[in-house]
């Protein structure tokens, strides 16, 4: 260890080339509280790595002063440069952006990314420090993948891995093992010692078997792309052409096997989900598809409001409810609209449509020329490199590429981003012809070399100080499910409002607890800034207007929900409780025109809701039961709203309608139960 250390005070590229792999274990350690919103375990140990790194070659310059040179690639500046033009103007984002903490995680990722990209375009010149991170990556893989075969076959059946999964379900794992596969297996495939080519065409292997496991079809289907593209080019290239005939046959086999293993009725797949099952059923009916076009087409909403700027890097969820609210219009006969609405929706499942809508023209136009550099680059080095590290590092870019048009992650989660930009820097360093012709050398003046390492010295800090007072807040919201009384609830949740005042889902869960405490006057200011900053399903704003109702505010809990039924106008629940609301303010017509708008859209779930919202749930299972045209409370959707109802927002006005009044007796009937429950 002390030999290491040693070694990096001489060579701080040791730090980060030898340790940046770890950073991709960090979201699976075990003892982590985890709570909705913006990720921070990769982001904190990327910025605890980079720091040493950095301070270690700000003290290298600042030592050797007018003797230092920096060399630079041209390939290298084409890909730099507009990298970081994007990233300067997601910073000035934060000017415009709805909610400024989102935006300035979106700088700091991005600025990490290329640091990261610097840094490792430099290791990829150094033989020994790409053989240890290449090593260390592919350990990692294997543990990963390990794992989550553990998971997969360590329980009987699916139920229990959905309920605790650590690897499935879309969270960015499936991608991260997609952009790994190509690369390993283009190693396995050209390397001369066999111990390393067997090692790597494990590791491709297993992280092929590890992205089934995971249900992410998007990945699934970039990563079978990027292996026909590595097959084509393995038979039309000499260059890039297997070691053997019997390797490529053996690797080729594994590869069945181990998508045979996960598509074969067998012992081993009963009772799962399975990949290949959900491929099959993709189609553009299916739900999951159609619901992405509904993300898109509200990506597309809010770049037509915003065509230059956008609405702010990662605001994406805060600009959801107004941009969904103009598609509605836009689309009032689509099926889409009445999607989704009992969800929180984070990302447009598109990282192309979502850079378009979040950044604008100007962002979008400068990813886009990153990506004509990156790209110009992966063809010089498929025509002049030799190394099978170049074509796998082009495959990964392809894997990734892909997988982003229907992704949820891609950039997001850090993963999948720091191995692409492993393999960017990969092949910008393979993209000469003849690298020390092709290289432009830059000798930077002293004074601006020192403030450009010390400035992104600076930049680390500032990553690894937000990001670490984000896990604060994290670990102290993991305190509360062993908090014995009120007072340290309430204490806890100020504190770790303290470390990260901007957690929206921190302030939307303090907000239902100060309800259920009943504050609901304390409640409402958290609840209206988690409904402001993307918690905007149907059940928070119902939550929202329960607690501006409680608080004697009904005018507003009244907008709240008119807003919400604006933004979700197929939402039969909403407009049931937009009804309510509207005639406890005393705007009876318009409840009556309201409610008549819920029943048309289906006249047994609107009568359904009408009765648990104004009677209760023991009232409306006996109406339900009495009359099959009223539906019971067990049948309603968005059945999250169910709870939302019995939490406290039942029992309010009932609303009057034309179908009532020609039963006078029963809505008379009801009413008095209504009257007797508010005296009670």
């Amino acid at each position: 260890m002390r030999t290491y250390f040693q070694r990096a005070l001489r060579e701080p590229l040791l730090l980060t080339g030898a340790l940046w792999m770890l950073t991709l274990l960090a979201p699976f350690a075990p003892g982590l509280p985890t709570t909705s919103g913006l990720p921070w375990r990769q982001e904190l140990v990327l910025a605890f790595l980079l720091i040493p790194t950095l301070a270690l070659c700000a003290r290298h310059v600042w030592q050797r002063g007018k003797t230092f040179r920096f060399n630079a690639q041209r390939d290298e500046l084409f890909i730099a440069l507009p990298l970081f033009l994007f990233i300067v103007w997601s910073a000035a984002s934060m000017l415009w952006a709805a909610s400024v903490f989102p935006a300035l995680h979106h700088t700091l990722v991005w600025g990490a990314y290329l640091i990261f990209f610097l840094l490792m375009r430099r290791v990829a010149g150094n033989g020994r420090l790409l053989r240890f991170s290449i090593t260390g990556l592919g350990i990692v893989i294997l543990i990963l993948s390990f794992a989550c075969a553990v998971e997969f076959w360590g329980a009987p059946n699916d139920i229990p891995i959905r309920a605790g999964t650590l690897f499935r379900y879309f969270n960015g794992f499936g991608e991260m093992m997609a952009v790994a596969v190509p690369l390993f297996a283009a190693l396995a495939l050209r390397l001369r010692a066999r111990r390393a080519a067997i090692f790597c065409g494990a590791t491709a292997v297993l992280a092929w078997l590890a992205m089934f496991q995971a249900l992410e079809r998007a990945p699934i289907i970039g990563a079978s792309v990027a292996l026909l593209f590595l097959a084509g080019s393995s038979l039309f290239v000499r260059r890039f052409r297997p070691r053997s005939l019997v390797r490529a046959l053996v690797l080729l086999a594994a590869f069945g096997a181990a998508t045979a293993l996960l598509v074969v009725p067998s012992p081993l797949t009963e009772g799962r989900v399975l990949a290949a099952t959900r491929l099959h059923s993709t189609s553009a009916a299916e739900a999951n598809t159609r619901v992405r076009f509904l993300f898109w087409g509200i990506g597309l909403e809010m770049w037509r409001e915003h065509p230059l700027t956008g609405v702010g890097a990662n605001n994406y969820d805060a600009a959801y409810p107004e941009a969904r609210a103009e598609f509605s219009v836009k689309h009032a006969d689509s099926a889409l609209i009445a999607m989704d609405e009992e969800m929180l929706v984070e990302r447009a499942h598109n990282e192309y449509v979502q850079i378009l809508a979040e950044l604008g023209a100007i962002g979008f136009v400068l990813f886009m020329v990153f990506c004509v550099g990156l790209t110009i680059a992966a063809w010089r080095a498929l025509r002049y490199a030799r190394s099978p590290l170049a074509l796998g590092a082009v495959g990964s870019l392809i894997s990734f590429a892909l997988s982003s048009g229907a992704s949820s992650a891609s950039f997001r989660w850090m993963g999948g981003g720091l191995i692409f930009f492993f393999a960017a820097a990969l092949i910008s360093r393979f993209s000469a012809k003849r690298p020390q012709a092709e290289k432009k050398t830059f000798n930077l003046a002293p004074a601006f070399a020192r403030t450009a390492t010390i400035s992104a010295l600076l930049f680390a800090l500032l990553m690894f100080g937000s990001k670490g007072m984000q896990a604060t807040s994290v670990f102290l919201q993991g305190k509360l499910a062993s908090a014995q009384t009120a007072e340290e609830v309430d204490r806890i949740f100020n504190q770790a409002l303290v470390w990260n005042p901007s957690d929206a889902g921190l302030h939307f869960n303090y907000g239902i607890w100060l309800s259920q405490e009943k504050r609901a006057r304390e409640a409402i200011a958290h609840l209206r800034y988690s409904v402001e900053r993307g918690f905007n399903a149907s059940i928070c704003y119902a939550y929202l207007a329960a607690a501006e109702a409680e608080a004697g505010d009904l005018q507003s809990a009244e907008r709240t929900l008119a807003h919400a039924a604006r933004v979700y106008p197929r939402s039969i629940f909403l407009r049931v409780r937009h009804a309510s609301a509207l005639a406890e303010v005393g705007r009876k017509g318009e409840a009556n025109a309201e409610y008549s708008a819920a029943l048309v859209l289906n006249p047994r779930v609107a009568r359904g809701w009408r009765q648990l919202i104004c009677f209760g749930r023991k009232a409306a299972g006996t109406a339900a039961f009495r009359d099959k045209s009223i539906a019971m409370p067990g049948e309603l959707y968005p059945e999250n709203c169910i709870f939302a109802i019995l939490d406290g927002n039942a029992n309010r006005m009932p609303v009057a309608t034309i179908e009532e009044k020609q039963n006078p007796e029963a809505s008379e009937r009801q009413n008095t139960e209504y009257r007797s429950q508010k005296s009670e």
